[in-house]
């Protein structure tokens, strides 16, 4: 720990002086008792050679004895302060942070800012006691409140059980039940929202609606807690009782009283890709592959779904309700449609260097015309997608308004000493045209479509 290094650098320092001291003394001794002999010329004119009287090397090793028992004293007796617990919490999150942050001005702040809030946090929990759990909650409280000031809702702080829930879907060890719906964050609100309920899953018998708002699970306050953890806690053995706190309203606007629904989990089949088959009004053979989320299933699912359409007169992308998934499956998808050595999209990190994805594959199919439906939940890969495609000049986006405008991508970093841990933004995106898309979205080509829209109504005049 910090206090045992200190105390390390304090011996060593120590002896460090004391063999400096020992080394001066011995140079001493010997300038002192080694004389040289006196050298003989042949010269005209002799030279009277002198030598110095000897050293007092007793003086001289007596005051270098007493300036290094001077520092010993002076350094033994310095104080030796150190951080407690709380406040290393603090400094461990600000570090990591200050290493991967995609914002080098930290929201304006400059470097002398953010280290101003390093300080302030570090001092509010000076006087924090022993653990426990009001303690504890207001150590996490600190350090949500130094975090907030980056003004980036998706960097944030995660507490031992959201950081291991999360960990424990992405590693797959989560357990088999569900209750079938989609998550998401409001980066307007914090509010998590419910992108879809699939039909005849638990959630939607229940009267679970896409734009309802999660309030609590189980009675947990789920304030400034991620998609990610809610969901995992949704999800249980199959058989077993969830209960919910749920604030109907469209589009995660709240409009009702909070209602507590009981949701019994149970298996969840669901298919991240469909593939059918519509007429349009003029009468074409329309094929429609439905994207659900990205998965690193999605790309061999959404090959192996144009192999079924058997070349229909165009192919639509309906990526609406998709919140995203595994961000290389959104990549890989545009390059199913772009030509060789298309640039998909670009990845830049704090210092400004951009990693770029190209389409390095060869047998992309560019010919078939193709759409993609939007809408404002459309978001992450699946915006990746929608923006390359548009970008490229390749499909023609068609929604009613624009996508949900999700252009970062985070790092789960932990997990720290107590065992919580943090999400930092450690990139951005840029599409293939250079526009950040983050906050803003992406505009449709054509604005006419719902969220809840027939592809074949949307696809009215163009088909």
């Amino acid at each position: 720990n910090r206090k045992t290094m200190r105390a390390s650098r304090g011996k060593n320092l120590i002896l460090w002086i004391a063999a400096l001291s020992l080394s001066t003394r011995s140079n001493q001794y010997t300038n002192a008792f080694s004389f040289p002999k006196q050298q003989r010329t042949k010269t005209k004119s002799p030279v009277k050679i002198w030598n110095p009287p000897p050293a007092k090397p007793l003086l001289r090793a007596g005051i270098a004895a007493m300036l290094s028992l001077t520092l010993l004293v002076e350094l033994s007796t310095a104080p030796a302060w150190a951080m407690t617990e709380q406040q290393s919490l603090v400094d461990d999150v600000w570090r990591e942070v200050t290493k991967q942050y995609v914002d080098k001005t930290y929201n304006g702040m400059g470097e002398e800012g953010w280290r101003k809030e390093r300080l302030k946090a570090v001092k509010q929990v000076t006087t924090v006691g022993p653990d426990g759990p009001v303690q504890t909650e207001v150590v996490y409280g600190v350090i949500r409140n130094m975090l907030s000031t980056l003004g980036d809702p998706y960097t944030r702080f995660l507490t031992p059980d959201q950081f291991e829930s999360l960990t424990a879907y992405a590693k797959g060890t989560a357990v088999n039940g569900g209750i079938g719906v989609q998550l998401m964050g409001d980066p307007a609100t914090g509010k998590i929202v419910v992108l879809n309920a699939i039909q005849e899953g638990p959630a939607a018998k229940e009267g679970i609606l896409p734009g309802d708002i999660i309030v609590s699970v189980n009675d947990e306050d789920i304030d400034g807690a991620t998609a990610e953890v809610v969901a995992a806690k949704c999800r249980g053995e199959m058989g077993s009782e969830v209960t919910l706190a749920i604030q109907h309203g469209g589009d995660g606007k709240p409009s009702g009283k909070i209602e507590r629904i009981s949701i019994t989990r149970s298996k969840i089949q669901t298919k991240s890709v469909e593939a059918s088959i519509f007429t349009s009004e003029k009468d074409k053979k329309v094929g429609l592959i439905k994207v659900a989320s990205f998965n690193q299933e999605t790309e061999q699912l959404v090959m192996e779904a144009l192999k079924e359409l058997k070349k229909p007169s165009a192919v639509v992308l309906d990526l609406r309700g998709n919140p995203g998934g595994y961000m290389p499956a959104g990549v890989d998808v545009a390059k199913l449609f772009l030509p060789p050595q298309a640039r998909v999209i670009s990845e830049v990190d704090k210092s400004g260097r951009a990693k770029i994805y190209f389409n390095d594959g060869v047998g992309s199919d560019t010919s078939m015309p193709l759409y993609v439906l939007v809408d404002q939940r459309t978001a992450s890969a699946s915006e990746i997608l929608t923006a390359a495609l548009q970008d490229n000049h390749r499909a023609t986006v068609v929604g009613g308004a624009r996508t949900f405008g999700k252009g970062r991508i985070q790092n789960i970093q932990g997990p720290l000493e107590d065992g919580s841990g943090i999400a930092v933004t450690k990139a951005k995106y840029m599409t293939p045209d250079g526009r950040d898309i983050n906050g803003v979205g992406i505009i449709p080509d054509v604005k006419s479509c719902g969220s809840n829209d027939l592809p074949a109504t949307c696809l009215k005049g163009l088909l």
